[in-house]
């Protein structure tokens, strides 16, 4: 198991692009990665749970993989928040 904590940059927070992109890179690993901010969780394979995270930018999110795939899956999904989400 591989954790690493981000924050989310976007200013419209976690948002239906960013997940979707997320979702699909899960989809293609053999690696379960589970996104948590705060209390809740939120399966990197389900959009719906993703964006019921409710992450708004400044938010911080722990990244939680797990799997064969585990350290490629970690690098692909933090590599969202730091090329993705980012301010305009």
């Amino acid at each position: 198991m591989v954790r690493k904590k981000v924050i989310v940059r976007d200013i419209h927070g976690l948002h239906l692009r960013p997940a979707a992109r997320i979702v699909k890179a899960c989809l293609g690993m053999d690696s379960n990665v589970t996104l948590r901010k705060g209390t809740r969780n939120a399966n990197g394979r389900s959009i719906l749970e993703l964006l019921l995270l409710d992450a708004e930018s400044g938010s911080e999110v722990e990244i939680v993989a797990e799997g064969r795939e585990a350290e490629i899956a970690l690098k692909k999904v933090t590599g969202f928040f730091e090329e993705v989400c980012v301010v305009p």
